[in-house]
């Protein structure tokens, strides 16, 4: 399947999610969903799992808190209704989709075809004078670098460490930093550069 067509079917299945209000229909997609995350290498799944974990339950709690209806709960000023548990249950359904569906598409499709896939549906928008194809060439080139990057900030970052003798957490995160911001504007800037040094 080439990428647009699956840049279009996530688009379309982002759409149908805001459509449907039916938590029966909800709960049968999350096993389909659940059954494409079992594909997927649990290196990817891992990654980012807290922050989002944190984001999913601040979605539930703030959604099912002061909600008008039915009261299945109460205690002092929290109060929990069956509407506020249906509305909290859909919504954090709806945002764990998003976000399945997205560590599933990158991780079926390498992020230099999203890129090129992006870039080829909204092609048309350069009619209307937006350069498309040069700001998705210049994405492209800096998601390729960003491995590169990565492997020349560690370096950096050990060689520092070893000549400084830096120790605790805000130093060793302050030399990061300040080799971090430098190469990441090259990047931007030239990404072509950093393919030319990987060369030699």
């Amino acid at each position: 399947m080439s990428p647009e067509i699956k840049i279009i079917l996530y688009i379309l299945f982002l759409i149908s999610l805001f459509l449907i209000q039916d938590i029966t229909v909800y709960l049968g997609i999350l096993v389909a969903v659940l059954v494409f995350l079992l594909r997927i290498p649990l290196k990817s799944l891992k990654s980012g799992w807290i922050p989002i974990s944190l984001f999913l339950l601040f979605t539930f709690v703030s959604n099912m808190l002061f909600q008008h209806g039915k009261i299945l709960y109460s205690a002092g000023p929290v109060i929990i209704t069956e509407e506020g548990l249906h509305i909290s249950l859909i919504r954090t359904m709806r945002v764990f989709f998003m976000i399945a569906g997205a560590k599933i598409l990158v991780a079926t499709t390498q992020i230099e075809l999203l890129v090129g896939g992006f870039g080829k549906l909204l092609k048309p928008l350069e009619r209307l004078g937006i350069p498309v194809v040069e700001f998705f060439s210049t994405m492209g080139l800096t998601m390729k670098s960003l491995p590169i990057l990565k492997e020349q900030v560690a370096e950096m970052y050990r060689e520092k460490i070893k000549e400084g003798n830096i120790t605790g957490f805000w130093a060793r995160a302050r030399i990061v930093s300040m080799l971090l911001l430098p190469l990441f504007v090259k990047s931007i800037q030239s990404p072509e550069n950093f393919f030319e040094k990987d060369k030699r």
